[in-house]
């Protein structure tokens, strides 16, 4: 056991020992209650705002729904306690689709605004609801609830199992951090056009987070409920719903640890300086903006380290060497490293490996795609082949609408005309989870990496492997770390994403894209930014992978490159489709020269002007 695991565990042991040393009054143990209770509200606020990026300013609302209807079922149902909460956590669980559901039309700082005027409808309904609620006055001598624990008053007898919830609510937070929601939330929070066309349905993992909010709040209020033997409006107050976001920003937005002690400064704080008198909440507010000064990331740098040991610590510091230092050293398929270090990759020529046959089967197929913003047709009946084992160049110029076509067949864009079809299935206007899953990946035109999560997190997130639990986890730390050495990339696994290079970040983003081993990769300008040599050892990564059986649909401005690596090119005009062939003929189509070139072929300036 690590020193870290040991320090965790001796601080567990001390805090459950409190209520049995003499020395600790009910006052100190009402506010630990207090502090374990606050956190089990925060870390739900933590893994829908931290972790989803979805900010939410109600958690104090949906802590009274816990409250009220615990202590509602108890007082006039006569259930016991832990049916009671159960209840409650179910009706939370409700509040929370229905928040998620909100939240697929309703996005950012509108989002917060909704679920800030929760509290707000909370407070009215509490309150003007007397005959259910108390009105003003609230809910009194509430039952007590008999959890086996000897003690003078309710604050020694509860303690150890609110701190136990606590505990376990704490464990949950972190291997839902660790495992494949976790990585699919914050995957959602950095860039959620990349999560969703790597297989994320965002609006299920939308859903999750506003659920688990919602049902590490109720089980906060209704601990409370339990605790106090009364409740009223003013204990679920918006000011409460600051309380908790403050705890969640001070532990550092979206570190599970920082949480914790994020939610002990904000309650015991205030307590400790109450001998200030009327000064006391100036000092406790001068305390927060110091640990935040001092602090900039929150006390989740603190915090991740000394109480939670599982999570990976990414390495921070620039590879020296950059990505040209592994050139050569990627393994490829039986004969492709052979054939690449001889006279031809000497001589800087790219790879080539045969095209499929003319009559070879065809895996996608485009019929008639048409797609307009408002007044302008980016694509206007498009339709061509891709068949198994091919490498085709889509080119044209600027604003041609290349990039809106592999948006289209990404899932990303959903067409206005048209019709798509993988493999014989209609895919014409799927999400674009769920065409990835069906065995097509791409890459952007600029990098989309999350960049807050290691490189081997995010090539993990894209696997989708058919195990559970720790056999899921392992296939996919397997089949990251595989990719990553196809790439020549593996040294990076621990690095955090966001301090990568271009070049390193690019091949990054390609290991992700073929984790899976997708039948079909779209690749949108995949040598933008990367110097010449990394250009030609991207050619020849691309007819590696189509020699493990993967076709590609590439999107190029190179020519040069274009025709060096594809077997077949299109190409696009305002929104049209105006050739198709062997890159040869491309290059001295009339149509295409005009088209680039910007003159009718065969038309003589110097004659014109002589």
């Amino acid at each position: 056991m690590t020193l870290r695991k040991l320090t965790l565990l001796a601080l567990l042991l001390v805090f459950a020992a409190l209520p049995f040393f003499d020395g600790i009054g009910g006052y100190w143990l009402h506010v630990l209650n207090l502090a374990w209770i606050a956190a089990i509200a925060a870390l739900g606020v933590t893994i829908a705002t931290g972790m989803t990026g979805l900010i939410v300013l109600g958690q104090a609302a949906v802590m009274g729904v816990g409250a009220y209807t615990t202590a509602l079922a108890m007082m006039l149902l006569a259930w016991p306690w832990w049916v009671a909460l159960g209840a409650a956590l179910l009706l939370s669980a409700a509040v929370g689709v229905a928040l998620g559901l909100l939240s697929m039309r309703i996005k950012g700082h509108y989002l917060a605004i909704v679920t800030l005027a929760l509290n707000e409808i909370f407070r009215l309904v509490a309150l003007n609801e007397s005959w259910l609620t108390g009105g003003p006055m609230g809910l009194r001598d509430i039952p007590g609830s008999d959890w086996g624990f000897p003690g003078p008053d309710a604050d020694h007898r509860l303690y150890l199992p609110i701190f136990l919830l606590m505990v376990a609510a704490y464990a949950l937070a972190l291997r839902l951090y660790r495992r494949k929601p976790g990585r699919q939330m914050r995957a959602v929070r950095d860039d959620e056009l990349a999560a969703e066309s790597m297989g994320v349905d965002s609006r299920a993992i939308q859903v999750q987070a506003f659920v688990l909010c919602s049902v590490f709040g109720a089980l906060a209020g209704g601990l409370y409920a339990l605790m106090n033997g009364f409740i009223s409006p003013n204990n679920f107050l918006i000011i409460e719903s600051i309380k908790i976001i403050l705890m969640s920003v001070l532990g550092g937005l979206g570190s599970i640890g920082g949480t914790l002690l994020g939610a002990a400064a904000i309650t015991i704080l205030p307590e400790a300086l109450r001998d200030l008198q009327l000064f006391y909440m100036a000092a406790f507010g001068l305390g927060v903006v110091i640990i935040l000064l001092v602090a900039p990331r929150g006390l989740g740098v603190v915090a991740d380290w000394l109480l939670a040991p599982w999570l990976p610590l990414a390495e921070h510091e620039r590879q020296p060497e950059g990505i040209l230092s592994i050139s050569g050293a990627r393994p490829g398929p039986a004969g492709a490293g052979a054939a690449a270090s001889g006279p031809a990759a000497a001589a800087g020529a790219v790879l080539r490996l045969a095209a499929p046959a003319a009559d070879a089967p065809v895996l996608m197929s485009v019929r008639g795609i048409a797609k307009h913003f408002g007044g302008i047709y980016a694509l206007q009946d498009v339709g061509f082949d891709l068949r198994e084992g091919e490498i085709l160049g889509l080119i044209g110029p600027n604003g041609s609408g290349k990039s809106t076509f592999v948006n289209v067949c990404s899932g990303v864009v959903r067409p206005d005309a048209g019709r798509i079809t993988l493999g014989g299935t209609d895919i014409t206007g799927l999400p674009a989870w769920k065409i990835h899953r069906l065995g097509v990946s791409r890459i952007f035109q600029n990098v989309r990496l999350w960049e807050s999560m290691t490189v081997l997190e995010n090539v993990m997130l894209a696997w989708n492997g058919e195990g559970r639990g720790a056999r899921y986890e392992r296939e996919a730390r397997d089949a990251a770390l595989r990719a990553l050495e196809d790439m020549g990339v593996a040294f990076l696994a621990n690095r955090r994403a966001g301090d990568l290079s271009f070049g390193q970040s690019r091949m990054v983003e390609l290991a992700r894209a073929m984790v899976t081993r997708p039948r079909l990769l779209l690749l949108d300008e995949p040598a933008a930014g990367l110097r010449g040599g990394l250009v030609m050892e991207l050619a020849d990564t691309l007819q590696r992978l189509r020699a493990q059986g993967t076709s590609i649909l590439v999107i190029e401005h190179r020519i040069k490159l274009v025709m060096a690596m594809c077997d077949r090119v299109v190409v696009l005009n305002l929104g049209q489709a105006i050739a198709e062939g062997p890159p040869a003929r491309i290059q001295a189509d009339p149509q295409v020269i005009e088209a680039y070139l910007g003159e009718r072929a065969g038309y003589d300036f110097e004659a014109r002007t002589a």
